[in-house]
């Protein structure tokens, strides 16, 4: 007896450490454009005030929040959602995409975000549909190849697309944005500069890079940044 529960809990354990290195392996797809390896339970607050659970997910080729209507997959508005909860990660909206915050000041509206987009481009370089750049040529030409969650809506369809390894891997590029209120930057020093620093105080900005040495990639110099700006 005690030798079979000891193969069931080394079968077990066997089985946990690949369904986590699964997990970690996951890539995402043109069939499955999506940030998470399936649709997760969430919390979707709107700006009414009202709150709704649901099965969500974030669509690497726009930006969007979609979720699961039965087998259905749609798109909330952006312009409706306040934030949104994913496990003990919160995003908002900005740019008209959805981003994960990585830091807020409290009782502000400002935020350092991270941006997780998918590199179309790079997988149709040379294609004359995907001739020009970035994710805008490639949102005109769709007709050309199929796109899950935009060309298929079928949740149970996608799935089965990507069980069977069907359409060409999506590599994701990630940003780092700053927002307070309604004024949006990407986080690197012109950008920021354009958007936040006023002329009469260009002198302490330039004191405060010398001092603190941001690193225009780190998080927690972003935030720095972030503090400053609200001074």
């Amino acid at each position: 007896m005690f030798q079979v529960m000891r193969r069931i809990c080394s079968f077990l354990l066997l089985l946990t450490i690949c369904l986590s290195t699964f997990a970690d392996d996951y890539v995402p797809s043109t069939m499955w454009p999506y940030l998470f390896e399936d649709f997760e339970e969430g919390l979707i607050c709107y700006k009414n005030g009202d709150k709704a659970s649901a099965h969500i997910n974030i669509h690497l080729l726009y930006g969007d929040l979609h979720y699961l209507k039965y087998e259905e997959i749609r798109t909330v508005d952006p312009a409706t959602i306040g934030y949104v909860e994913i496990g003990s990660d919160k995003y908002v909206v900005a740019d008209n995409k959805i981003m994960r915050v990585i830091a807020e000041l409290p009782e502000t509206e400002s935020y350092v975000l991270e941006s997780k987009m998918g590199d179309f481009d790079a997988i149709f370089v040379g294609n004359g549909a995907y001739g020009s750049s970035a994710n805008t040529q490639a949102v005109r030409n769709l007709s050309s190849v199929e796109i899950g969650g935009i060309n298929i809506t079928n949740h149970a369809k996608l799935l089965q697309e990507k069980l069977e390894d069907n359409g060409k891997e999506v590599s994701i590029k990630e940003k780092y944005y700053l927002k307070v209120g309604e004024i949006f930057s990407e986080a690197a020093q012109k950008d920021v500069e354009k958007a936040f620093i006023s002329d009469d105080k260009s002198a302490g900005w330039k004191s405060f890079l010398k001092s603190e040495k941001i690193k225009w990639r780190k998080p927690d110099d972003l935030l720095k940044v972030l503090k400053y700006i609200q001074q």
